[in-house]
């Protein structure tokens, strides 16, 4: 079942000479259960196809689709659908953790909000610090909090823009494991589709059941980890350098 979906997706961006295409013509889909990997070099459009589904940013032309609900037409049912950690999180040093998750979860008009707040503290491990201002927080420790706000309201799918930056190498793997949890299917849940977009190739071997390698604003290939390290006779980030270098100079 898809819960993500874009069709034809482009976004232009005025500039001096003219209108800038960050990204063009996308088309993909997320179901339930994946956890999907946005990869390529510096510019090649990651954040901006975040910044699209999330509905921070509108849409050129072409279509975003959130667990059945158009961004277009629908925009408030499909956010309702979807949590997002953007690539740089707000800064609120004044207020704590707790603040934070309590908008949260009220924006979402969750009936226990205080349940909501500890059960969310503790699935992202930020429950010990939850009334710490946030100027107090190491940037992994902000990390998680932010995370916990992307969570609050369980949705069904997840926008996680480069969530292991500023976390360190055992934070790393419990997020990863705590990820592949969430897109696991249940008896009483097909599991969450997770859209997550980084440049480390470590996380795509341990993490993503797909790859979207982004050239340009263009989706290059659309492949499984697996698949990628074939091409590079056994090294991902072989195949990696290679298909990118190759389209450097078109």
């Amino acid at each position: 079942m898809a819960l993500i979906s874009a069709s034809n997706l482009t976004k232009t961006f005025p500039g001096v000479g003219g209108p800038v295409t960050a990204i063009q013509g996308l088309n993909f889909q997320v179901n339930a259960g994946e956890i999907v990997g946005l990869m390529g070099p510096n510019g090649a459009g990651k954040s901006t196809t975040m910044r699209l589904l999330a509905g921070y940013l509108p849409a050129t032309s072409g279509a975003a689709v959130i667990n059945g609900h158009p961004l277009a037409s629908h925009a408030l049912q499909a956010k309702q659908n979807l949590g997002y950690l953007p690539e740089v999180p707000p800064q609120e040093d004044d207020l704590t953790p707790h603040n934070l998750l309590a908008f949260h979860a009220g924006a979402h008009g969750l009936p226990n909000v205080a349940h909501s707040i500890l059960s969310t503290a503790k699935l992202t491990r930020c429950a010990a610090y939850l009334h710490r201002p946030m100027a107090q927080l190491s940037k992994g420790m902000k990390q998680r909090v932010h995370l916990a706000c992307a969570l609050i309201h369980n949705p069904p799918v997840l926008l996680l823009d480069e969530p292991t930056d500023g976390l360190d190498p055992n934070q790393k793997h419990e997020l990863r494991l705590m990820l592949k949890k969430l897109a696991q299917p249940t008896a009483t849940s097909p599991g969450k589709a997770i859209l997550v977009s980084t440049h480390l190739l470590e996380e795509a071997e341990s993490l993503l059941t797909r790859i979207l390698i982004l050239h340009r604003g263009q989706i290059l290939l659309d492949t499984t980890p697996q698949d990628l390290a074939q091409q590079g006779r056994g090294d991902m980030g072989l195949a990696f350098r290679v298909l990118t270098t190759n389209r450097a100079g078109e």
